[in-house]
């Protein structure tokens, strides 16, 4: 199983997507091809897309089980083929969006870079996570995957 960190720059122009409406995500990133059904995207954003005093900060705002990856059908023309060759559907009854993001700077910025930099900054592309970063995300996320799972989201 695959855990992948996605930087959702776009998270507050897209409502459908942030509130596990429509959850598809579209890149040119290689890595997507190796994803399967049942891998992981996990969402963040900054504060400043939130409201939050620190705007610089990184925040999980949804975990997304892969359904599959297809070849971008270039059905929306906010994403076109030659630009977006991938599209990432996610199973939304197994996806969970959070209510109330879940500061989680202090496990995704990179060691030793500034805190006052924004982590969009340092989060430019999609990275795999090691194990060890899944648990700490988990651990920091715990009580509200529990009360989001609970509710049936």
């Amino acid at each position: 199983m695959a855990d992948v960190l996605i930087y959702w720059r776009d998270y507050k122009k897209n409502p459908a997507e942030a509130s596990g409406g429509t959850c598809r995500w579209h890149s040119n990133a290689r890595m997507f091809v190796e994803l399967h059904a049942g891998d992981r995207l996990w969402m963040v954003t900054s504060g400043r897309h939130l409201g939050q005093e620190a705007g610089q900060a990184g925040f999980l705002v949804a975990v997304w089980q892969v359904r599959e990856v297809v070849p971008n059908p270039g059905d929306d023309p906010a994403y076109p083929p030659d630009r977006y060759r991938y599209r990432v559907v996610a199973d939304a009854t197994a996806s969970i969006p959070f209510d109330e993001p879940v500061a989680v700077d202090h496990i995704v910025r990179p060691a030793g870079c500034d805190r006052a930099t924004a982590i969009g900054k340092f989060l430019q592309g999609p990275r795999r996570l090691k194990d060890e970063t899944v648990r700490l995300l988990r651990s920091a996320a715990g009580p509200r995957m529990a009360v989001q799972y609970l509710r049936g989201k």
